[in-house]
């Protein structure tokens, strides 16, 4: 399925096309001023295209620690989103890491050999460090064990 105008709001898909490099001084920015632009919307729209998001991560090496990591923030966002009434800041981050993998706008291309999910890697490992404690948290209270590594 097509990331389109009906899945994700119009600024959300511009923000993920372009390519910012003079005004965002690091992933960390690139990843907080993405996530302002995620709504409600666009948690419906990226449930609608949970198919081509789950064969995408499928395809990745079973065991890497980017799939591994993707399928959490996966999870995080089935079993945390619909319960809350507000998009918390961990929320909004997770839902624009994973519409960032799926999005064929990267900043490296996934075809480049070697390096084409760098940069995807380095949106996911942003949203784990600035939200382990929420993302543990959210694990303990289901009576999983946390195994992500940071």
């Amino acid at each position: 399925m097509k990331i389109t105008e009906t899945t994700i709001p119009v600024d959300l898909d511009r923000y993920l096309a372009a390519n910012y490099g003079g005004d965002i001084t690091s992933t960390a920015s690139y990843v907080e001023r993405g996530a302002v632009l995620v709504t409600p919307h666009s948690l419906t729209g990226l449930r609608t295209l949970r198919p081509a998001l789950h064969a995408k991560i499928a395809a990745l090496e079973t065991g890497s620690r980017l799939r591994s990591r993707l399928d959490a923030l996966a999870l995080y966002l089935d079993e945390t989103a619909a319960e809350r009434a507000t998009l918390s800041p961990a929320i909004r981050e997770a839902a624009f890491a994973l519409l960032y993998f799926l999005k064929g706008f990267d900043r490296i291309p996934d075809s480049v050999p070697e390096i084409g999910l760098l940069d995807d890697a380095l949106v996911v490992q942003v949203v784990f460090q600035r939200h382990e404690a929420a993302l543990r948290g959210h694990w303990l209270r289901r009576r999983r064990p946390w195994q992500m590594e940071n």
